[in-house]
């Protein structure tokens, strides 16, 4: 099964959706599983209208394939932001709280090692939440 990896960015008014290695081919959603689904409809259309105009269908679109979604950190955020309060995200990251919401509003764009610090704090939790056991 091919794998298409597929970014999803948080925009005014919902997500937009961009896949890698497809050109020309975009979506939105005015939430994240609206986004996500139109994502699948974006390109069950390109390719029938690749076919309907006798073009070559890319071999990644040929057969069964997956779409794998990766967040950009505002669209991360605002995802989120219902569930893990700046203070939280803060704690598990490393990073100034004021600082993650100028990251969440768009005033400023995350350098490398801040994505991957707010991503390894993430997992880290995922990992942790994973090992619980209630009795």
């Amino acid at each position: 099964m091919n794998k298409i990896n597929v970014i999803l960015e948080s925009g005014k008014d919902g997500y937009g959706v961009m896949f890698e290695n497809i050109p020309n081919v975009f979506s939105f959603g005015e939430t994240v599983d609206k986004a996500k689904a139109n994502a699948y409809e974006a390109l069950r259309f390109h390719i029938e209208s690749l076919k309907e105009d006798n073009l070559p269908i890319p071999k990644i679109l040929k057969g069964n394939f997956e779409l794998v979604f990766h967040f950009d950190t505002v669209a991360l955020l605002n995802q989120y932001q219902g569930i893990f309060t700046k203070s939280a995200l803060s704690k598990i990251t490393g990073i100034n709280a004021s600082q993650l919401s100028q990251y969440a509003n768009g005033f400023k764009k995350p350098r490398k090692q801040q994505v991957q610090r707010i991503e390894k704090g993430l997992h880290s939790l995922a990992n942790d939440l994973g090992s619980v056991h209630l009795v």
